[in-house]
């Protein structure tokens, strides 16, 4: 898989920001390592994705034929 480097521009409300700084505080750990492992837990397993994504090209093909 490749690895990007790159910044994830995003704005987020104030109120989650300070509750990101507050959690990276108490588990002492910087806030990008603290948003990895959160986006890690929320977010569905490569394995998922690479399924979705494979339905989601089937069911795009069955259209085009007229098969939907």
């Amino acid at each position: 898989m490749k690895n990007y480097n790159a910044r994830l521009a995003t704005r987020i409300t104030a109120g989650v920001d300070a509750r990101l700084r507050q959690l990276a505080l108490v588990r002492r750990q910087r806030i990008n390592r603290t948003l990895d492992d959160l986006l890690d837990r929320a977010l569905p397993s490569t394995e998922e994705l690479t399924s979705r994504l494979a339905r989601l090209g089937d069911e795009d093909g069955e259209a085009a034929d007229g098969r939907r």
